[in-house]
C-alpha cells in the first residue's frame, strides 16, 4: 500500500468504523481438511472482523463446483472487485493467503486492484508488514501455495490413473447405458438395459421381426412406443437436462449407443489415455458391421438436406433449444417449418414451451432481406459496429482494469529487480540474500508476464479495433456487390449465411405476433432486432 493510501486508511479509522467484506473459498482438494470448509472460514473471518471493530457488510463464499483458485472467473471474487470499485467497503478479510488464490500472479493482481480502490486486505492467520521483508514473506508464501496446488493436481491425476490401471472405474457422472458399478468400482452388465443395447444393434444390422432394417430414427420411434426408459430416465441424479419426456428416445441417443466402444469391452478413461477391459455386451463383429453400415449411409446424407432451409441449425427457440427442421406434405405440395424440439407430433415432451411452428420460407426470406440491408449500407454498418465495439469495451472493462494492474505490477517488480544491482555493487548486503531475493523477483516477474499474455489474448478475442472495423466494412462492401446475384441461388445465400455466422431466435410476443430476432458476428445478439413474421409484414418488406 502506498503512503497516500495508508494515510487515507488511517484517516478513515480515525473518523468512522471501517466496513468489511468477508471472503471464503474452497477447492475440491480442501474437503475434509480442518478449517478449510466455507462455514469454518467465515466463522474465523467474522470473529476477527468483530474483534477489530469492523462493520460486516457482506459475507461472500466461493464453492468449488467448477471453480479454480487460479482463475479470475469466480462469481464471488468478481463481486469483491466490483464492490471495491464502487467504494462499498474498506477492508477485505480472508482466512489465509491461499484462500484468495493459489496462483502468484493472480494474488498480486487482485491485491493491487483492491489497493487502487483504497481497500486493505487482512488475513486472519498471518500479518504481512508493508515492508520489503513483509512483501518477500508474502511472495514466498504465495509461491508455496501455487506449488501446493500444482502438486495436489498432479497427485490427484496420477492417483486416478493408477486406480484405473488397477482395474477400478472412475466415472464422473454415471455408468454408460447397459452397465452399473459394482461395490468394488468395476463396470458390470446391467441386463435389463443390456438387452435393449443388443436389440438396437440387431434392429440396425439385421432388421426387425419382418426383416426390415430400421434407421436410427425408426429405432428411436420404436423404443419410444415401447416406453423404454432412456439413460437419463434411469439416472435422474445426473446433471444433464432432460429435453424429452420419460421414455422418449431420439436418433442421437441411438447413434451414441451404436458407436460406443464400451459395448465391445473397451472402456477408456481420460480421453483415451487409459484403456480398461470391461464385460462386453456386443461382439466385435456386430459392432464393426454397424460402423461399416453407418459409413455407407453417410454417403446418402443428401436425403436429409434436399430441402432448402437457409437457417438450418442456426435458430434457437426462446426457451433456449436449437430448433429442428420439419417437412409437412399437403396434397401435392410440402411446407417447411422450424420447430422447437420440445414439440413432437403436436405433443409436448420435456419442458413446457408451447412455441408454434414457424414457416421456414418466411423466416429465411426476412433474415436474408435484413442481412442485405445491413451489408448494402456502409454508413449504417459502421455505426452499428461502433455501437457493438462500445458494448464490448464496456463488457471487457474489468479485464482491462486487471491488465492495467498487471502492467503496473510488472514495472514495479522490474524496478525492484534493477535496484538489487545497486545494492549488490554497494557491498552493504549479503550476496546470498540478494541472490535469493533476485531469484524470487525473477519468478514473480515471469508469473506476471505469463498472466499478462493470457489477459491480452482474452481482450484481443473480445475487443474490436479500429483497423479491424475498417477491414470489416471493406469486406462487407465487396460482399454486398454480389448480394443481388445471390438472390437467385440458394447455395450462394447459404455460403454467405455461413461465412457471416448468421443466427437468430424465434419468439412469440405477448400480442401473439411471431417474430425472428436475427444477428450475426458483426452485431451480436444483444442488439434485440425484431422482424415481424406476419404475412403482411413479409410482403411489405419484400415487394
Amino acid at each position: 500500500m502506498s503512503n497516500n493510501q495508508a494515510t487515507k486508511l488511517i484517516a478513515k479509522k480515525a473518523t468512522r468504523v471501517l466496513r468489511a467484506v468477508l471472503y471464503a473459498r474452497v477447492s475440491s482438494d480442501d474437503r475434509g481438511k480442518d478449517g478449510r470448509n466455507l462455514k469454518s472460514q467465515l466463522d474465523m473471518c467474522r470473529e476477527y472482523a468483530l474483534e477489530q471493530g469492523y462493520i460486516i457488510v457482506a459475507e461472500l463464499a466461493e464453492d468449488d463446483r467448477g471453480a479454480s483458485g487460479a482463475s479470475f472467473e469466480l462469481p464471488q471474487l468478481s463481486n469483491v472487485l466490483a464492490m471495491a470499485e464502487r467504494g462499498e467497503y474498506d477492508v477485505l478479510v480472508i482466512r489465509e493467503l491461499d484462500r484468495l488464490s493459489r496462483n502468484l500472479a493472480k494474488q498480486l493482481i487482485v491485491e493491487e486492484e483492491l489497493r487502487r480502490n483504497s481497500v486493505q486486505v487482512e488475513y486472519v492467520l498471518a500479518e504481512y508488514d508493508d515492508t520489503p521483508e513483509g512483501q518477500l514473506q508474502k511472495l514466498v508464501r504465495a509461491s508455496v501455495a501455487e506449488y501446493e496446488r500444482l502438486k495436489i493436481n498432479e497427485r490427484m491425476t496420477r492417483g486416478r490413473r493408477n486406480k484405473v490401471k488397477g482395474g477400478k472405474i472412475i466415472i464422473h457422472n454415471a455408468p454408460p447405458y447397459g452397465y452399473c458399478l459394482s461395490d468394488d468400482y468395476k463396470l458390470v452388465i446391467h441386463e435389463p438395459e443390456a438387452r435393449i443395447v443388443r436389440l438396437i444393434f440387431s434392429w440396425y444390422t439385421e432388421g426387425d421381426e419382418t426383416g426390415k432394417l430400421l434407421s436410427m430414427q425408426a429405432i428411436a420411434d420404436k423404443l419410444t412406443e415401447m416406453k423404454v426408459p432412456t439413460w437419463v430416465d434411469a439416472r435422474k441424479q445426473t446433471k444433464f437436462k432432460k429435453v424429452r419426456g420419460c421414455g422418449e428416445w431420439s436418433a442421437g441417443s441411438v447413434w451414441r449407443i451404436l458407436h460406443k466402444e464400451t459395448y465391445i469391452g473397451k472402456w477408456q478413461y481420460g480421453k483415451g489415455a487409459v484403456e480398461v477391459d470391461v464385460p462386453s455386451i456386443i461382439d466385435e463383429r456386430s459392432w464393426l458391421a454397424v460402423q461399416r453400415q453407418t459409413g455407407e449411409n453417410g454417403g446418402f446424407a443428401e436425403r436429409n438436406t434436399k430441402y432448402e432451409y437457409l437457417m438450418r441449425s442456426r435458430l434457437v427457440c426462446e426457451c433456449g433449444y436449437t430448433t429442428q427442421c420439419l417437412v409437412t406434405p399437403y396434397k401435392e405440395k410440402y411446407y417447411l417449418y422450424y420447430r422447437c424440439p420440445t414439440m413432437i407430433n403436436n405433443k409436448m415432451v420435456g419442458d413446457k414451451c408451447g412455441a408454434p411452428h414457424f414457416r421456414a420460407d418466411h423466416v429465411d426470406d426476412l433474415v436474408w432481406y435484413w442481412l442485405k440491408c445491413w451489408l448494402q449500407d456502409p454508413d449504417n454498418l459502421e455505426d452499428k459496429l461502433r455501437v457493438y465495439k462500445a458494448g464490448r469495451d464496456k463488457a471487457n472493462a474489468p479485464v482491462l482494469a486487471l491488465l492495467e494492474t498487471n502492467e503496473a505490477l510488472l514495472q514495479d517488480y522490474k524496478s525492484k529487480r534493477d535496484r538489487l544491482l545497486d545494492l549488490y555493487l554497494s557491498g552493504e548486503f549479503d550476496r546470498d540474500i540478494l541472490a535469493a531475493r533476485k531469484m524470487q523477483l525473477e519468478e514473480t516477474i515471469a508469473k506476471l508476464d505469463q498472466e499478462r499474455g493470457r489477459l491480452v489474448s482474452q481482450i484481443e478475442q473480445d475487443i474490436l479495433g479500429d483497423r479491424e472495423m475498417n477491414e470489416i466494412v471493406a469486406f462487407a462492401s465487396k460482399l454486398a456487390e454480389g448480394l443481388n446475384e445471390a438472390d437467385a441461388s440458394f447455395e450462394a445465400r447459404q455460403r454467405i449465411i455461413e461465412l457471416l455466422d448468421v443466427r437468430g431466435m424465434l419468439m412469440v410476443k405477448s400480442d401473439g405476433r411471431k417474430v425472428v430476432c436475427p444477428w450475426f458476428v458483426l452485431s451480436g445478439p444483444d442488439e434485440n432486432i425484431e422482424l415481424d413474421l406476419s404475412v403482411a409484414s413479409l410482403r411489405s418488406c419484400l415487394t
